[in-house]
């Protein structure tokens, strides 16, 4: 690999000089920095981040930790940070959980030996360790996503409990007897139990009685498709029924509306079925999905923003949590 001490003797420059040419500083004359980057170029030379992190104590790496990369909604969200973090100057790596504790510990120590200038963590729902995430605290800023995090850390969540409401009234419209769909987690998944409040406060304000779908009918752990399907065909094989059904997520929407077909229903016409989130195949299922439109890309850009703000040196400033509110995106399904 090609140092800097060969590229400032092919250019005829001091290392130290070709060093801060390489870094961009701005202080070297233009004639140098062209001289400099020409042979650079020609060399093929390649920067070597973890000794710049060495030096500097820090890279430009944002550490990114998720349950799971595949889920719709944090892919989005990715995608969306991904784009924000090039913009800062920063480059953002990212590895799942896959909700399990041990694996979320493991990924943020080694977050921390790559020196990441900071992290953006959805926690795992399940017995986190508390112990690796105030190190993570102690040493770079944090900013947690979609779920409660530590205290004096910025957590930046949808308003759930809202969005249920609003879905479950949506949904108490089109027909009479409306159902919920919840997580695998239960009330241990924070964003879940915000839904599964607001479906209740919905349904006593409209004097309706609530109805919720067992989900102990599938080995999935992970609000999905498989996990949606299996659990609410076990439920219209047990008898049961409802008119509607709101489900914790679209990819469980659309799991319940293959079991809805499959009982003998047709989703959109005399079963009635809400989702959340709009991800994107929502819009081209059959039928599509009615939902709720998180603002992913506002609660992306307030987490980028917090993080340049702490990086800079600035104190968190405000309340510790930073709630978004969703939209109401109806569709053929309801």
């Amino acid at each position: 690999m090609v140092t800097i001490g060969e590229i400032a003797a092919a250019a005829g420059v001091s290392r130290y000089t070709a060093s801060k040419v390489l870094n961009g500083e701005p202080s070297v004359r233009e004639n140098t920095k062209e001289r400099v980057l020409a042979v650079a170029s020609e060399l093929g030379y390649v920067p070597n981040l973890n000794a710049r992190a060495l030096v500097s104590g820090r890279s430009n790496l944002v550490g990114l930790v998720v349950p799971y990369v595949t889920d719709g909604f944090y892919s989005q969200m990715i995608e969306v940070l991904e784009h924000l973090a090039a913009e800062a100057g920063w480059m953002l790596v990212y590895k799942s959980t896959y909700n399990d504790a041990g694996a979320e510990a493991r990924v943020m120590r080694s977050f921390l030996s790559l020196k990441v200038c900071a992290m953006l963590i959805v926690p795992v729902v399940e017995h986190p360790d508390h112990a690796v995430h105030l190190l993570a605290h102690r040493n770079v800023p944090l900013v947690y996503l979609d779920r409660p995090g530590l205290p004096g850390c910025l957590t930046i969540v949808n308003d759930n409990f809202q969005s249920a409401k609003v879905m479950t009234g949506h949904l108490l419209r089109r027909s009479g007897k409306v159902g919920f769909l919840g997580s695998f987690y239960g009330s241990a998944n924070p964003t879940a139990a915000d839904r599964r409040r607001g479906y209740v406060a919905a349904m006593e304000e409209s004097g309706k009685e609530c109805c919720f779908l067992p989900v102990d009918a599938s080995r999935v752990r992970q609000d999905n498709e498989l996990f949606a399907y299996e659990n609410a065909s076990a439920f219209f094989r047990s008898g049961g029924r409802c008119d509607a059904l709101f489900c914790v997520t679209d990819a469980a929407a659309f799991g319940a509306a293959k079991a809805a077909r499959e009982a003998g229903f047709l989703p959109g016409k005399n079963f009635f079925i809400g989702g959340h989130d709009d991800l994107p195949f929502g819009n081209y299922a059959n039928p599509s999905i009615t939902t709720m439109a998180q603002p992913i890309r506002e609660i992306c850009s307030c987490a980028v923003g917090t993080l340049k703000s702490l990086l800079a040196g600035k104190s968190l400033d405000g309340a510790e949590v930073q709630i978004f509110r969703s939209r109401l995106v109806v569709r053929d399904s309801a």
